[in-house]
Order: C-alpha cells, then structure tokens, then sequence
C-alpha cells in the first residue's frame, strides 16, 4: 500500500457536478481528506449539502483563467488540506474531473512507481527529443504541449520580456466597465527573469499528484521561490509553469514525467474537449487515474460509474 490519499479539488460552477464527484471519491477512497477551493464570487454553493469530510477554503479567491488567483487557489486548498489531515499523498483535480481507476488500482501504481510526484514536465527551450532523452518519457496524451507552437508560446509567456498597455474592458453585456491591459510579446528574454542556467523554467501540465513532501515544498516557499511567484503573477497561464519550476528544481526529488491523467486535446487549442461516451474505449486502454474534461451530468459518466462499481 502507498499510504493515505487526500484531494485538492478546483471549482467555480457547477456544484452538483463538483458534489457528484465528492461522492464518487468517497465510494472509491473511503471517506478521504478533501479540500476545496471553490469561487463564491463566480457561483453559489451550499456547503450543507457536502458530506463531512470536505473542507471549504474560506475566504475563497476571486480566479480567473489562466491567471495566478489559480495557483493562489490551489495553494490554499493545499494549506487547507494539510492543517487538518496529514495524509501521505495529495491529488489535485477540478471539478470537471473524474476519476477511472480503482484506489487500489492507484495505490498500487503509487506504490509501484516510487516517486515524489506525478507530474508533466519539460524545460522551456527543450526539444521533443532532448526531454525525453534527459526526463523519461511523457504522458502520451499531452502532445500538445510539445508542439512546437506550444514550445515557442510558453518561451514567451515565462521568459520573454513584455510591454503592458492599459485599456478598459466590458463586462455584463457593456453593463460594467473594468480596468485591464493588453500585453504586447516582445522578442527578446526580459531582463528581470527569475530563471536562470542554475535555476531553469520549466511548464506542463496543470493536473499533479504529489506526496507529503511536495506539499511541504509548495506550502513553505524558498526565496526563489517567492522570486518566481512574483515574476508569474503577471504572467499567463502560471498554473502550468509554477509548480514545475519548484520541483524540478528541488535537488533529490524523484519525478514521474506521466501524470496519470487523460485528456483529450485533438492537437491543440485553450482547452481540451468535453469527454463522451466515444472516448470510453481510449479513456480504458489508457493508464490514467483520472480524466477530465467532462459537462455536468455527460452520459459518459454513468458508463464510468458502471465500470468503476462492477
């Protein structure tokens, strides 16, 4: 057995969607440690109706895609989890999310593969071949990633300088005015990057597990650590950068490149697509724990339940 498993669970709509996953974890898990960022600015949730084992972060942060209010919201339900449980393993998922594999299942390939955290990872600048020869190889269904688009898009958004101009947007069909900035990519490295030879950027997907003592390392920010957050809250997408940055940097760490997770990308674009009863067949030949992304009550998710619970 690989230990006690707890989860971190990310929403900001749909709540029956996020309760029904609640209650799939706890048949599957037995009632483990779950704590959750929800966004109440974006959308009501009734608390009462969540079992007992789920804790809620109170403030919540007011997110925002592809923003640093995610990594902030993580790093909450993370703090929130370990000040009242102490379980071995953590799982980060969002309320889109649901899981494909028995606990034991995932115990066993935990306990199986040795490492500190399941997480997709590669250095910015890294070709397709260079990673794989310096980390192992990748979860196969994140190509995405390292397309060669991707590769030079995360090469500017973390390590090339940019020019911000100020403008005003409009929300509510025009009803509400706010201040925002429209970020000019410019194509030379920033001057005051926190990166450097000893102290590499790296990105990859969102979605990790990790152990006790990944969390510790993410809950107790080094100097540089605290140099990266302030260089990516004014960064897009740092929930892809963040996290790799601090591990693969943490000398001794033990990282499994393939983050058990499935999805479904079709070669690109912001998001994957909505999963479907059609996928049913690749998301069973995969080794994935967990999938994602899936619409509230998505048929598909009562085939799951049905293969999970036979």
């Amino acid at each position: 057995m690989s230990g006690t498993i707890g989860f971190v669970l990310l929403s900001h709509r749909e709540p029956e969607q996020l309760l029904r996953l609640v209650r799939t974890l706890n048949r599957l898990y037995g009632d483990p440690p779950i704590a959750c960022h929800h966004d109440f600015a974006q959308c009501a949730l009734d608390e009462a109706a969540f079992p007992g084992n789920v804790r809620f972060v109170h403030p919540s942060v007011r997110t925002g895609w592809a923003k640093w209010s995610v990594v902030r919201a993580f790093l909450a339900g993370l703090r929130l989890l370990y000040d009242h449980a102490a379980p071995d393993w953590f799982i980060l998922l969002s309320g889109a999310d649901y899981p494909i594999r028995d606990a034991a299942a995932v115990r066993a390939d935990l306990a199986r593969l040795d490492a500190d955290a399941l997480i997709d990872f590669r250095q910015v600048g890294d070709t397709v071949a260079s990673a794989r020869a310096r980390f192992g190889p990748r979860n196969p269904e994140l190509d995405q990633f390292e397309s060669d688009g991707n590769r030079r898009l995360k090469w500017s958004h973390y390590e090339g300088a940019e020019l911000w101009l100020p403008i005003l947007r409009f929300n509510d069909a025009g009803r509400r005015v706010r201040p925002g900035r429209f970020t000019v990519h410019l194509p030379f490295a920033t001057p005051f990057s926190p990166f450097s030879k000893q102290f590499p950027c790296f990105y990859g997907d969102h979605w990790i597990t990790g152990n006790a003592r990944v969390a510790q390392l993410l809950l107790n920010p080094t100097e540089q650590h605290l140099r990266v957050q302030k260089h990516l809250t004014m960064r897009a997408i740092p929930e892809e950068c963040y996290y790799q940055t601090v591990l693969c940097n943490e000398p001794g760490l033990r990282l499994v490149r393939d983050n058990h997770r499935y999805a479904q990308w079709n070669g690109g674009g912001a998001h994957p697509q909505l999963l479907t009863e059609a996928d049913l067949p690749a998301i069973s030949a995969s080794n994935a724990h967990f999938a994602r992304k899936f619409a509230h009550g998505a048929p598909v998710l009562d085939r799951i339940d049905a293969m999970l619970f036979a």
